[in-house]
């Protein structure tokens, strides 16, 4: 046997060992997190950077469009900043840009309750070039990938809360 092979085994075994389990992970009889992640509504968010955010969120709260009575509202504001003064050159044109999208999101019960309230931001950039359309497309593309990042985040969020919040009833029903 290669030396790859038993360092696999032996790693996996060390992650079963510690407790390690996929946040996704559902026993039988089990209630999934990706059903009680399906459970938030997604609130609208102007302009189209808003509108891609929503529909990036829907795809990776609910990615299988499990139809369940939406018990939660997520609300997301939106900010973006760009910093266009990296790599100058010599006639003090810029080269590089620097996007920082940030995402403030607030998780609210049925009841109006706040569950959850925090902000995430991601980080890209893209070159400036002598085509303006070259550069409104590198620029609309960063703002996409930083999009989908800032989804992720939250959705990682979210369905962090919702296996906590599982464990936690099933530690104390036990």
């Amino acid at each position: 046997m290669s030396f790859v092979k038993v360092g696999f085994i032996i790693g996996f075994l060390c992650l079963t060992a510690c407790g390690f389990q996929p946040i996704y992970y559902t026993p039988e009889g089990d209630t999934s997190v990706q059903s009680l992640t399906a459970q938030i509504r997604i609130l609208p968010v102007p302009e189209e950077t808003g509108r891609l955010m929503v529909q990036t969120l829907k795809n990776t709260l609910n990615p299988e469009n499990i139809s369940v009575p939406k018990t939660y509202d997520l609300a997301v504001q939106l900010s973006k900043h760009v910093n266009t003064d990296q790599g100058i050159l010599n006639d003090n044109t810029s080269t590089r840009a620097t996007m920082t999208m940030t995402a403030s999101y607030v998780l609210r019960d049925k009841d109006g309750r706040t569950v959850i309230s925090d902000s995430t931001f991601a980080m890209g950039s893209y070159n400036i070039l002598t085509v303006p359309y070259s550069t409104v497309t590198a620029e609309q593309a960063t703002e996409r990938r930083l999009i989908k990042i800032l989804a992720e985040k939250i959705s990682l969020r979210m369905a962090n809360y919702f296996k906590t919040k599982t464990d936690e009833a099933e530690k104390s029903a036990n």
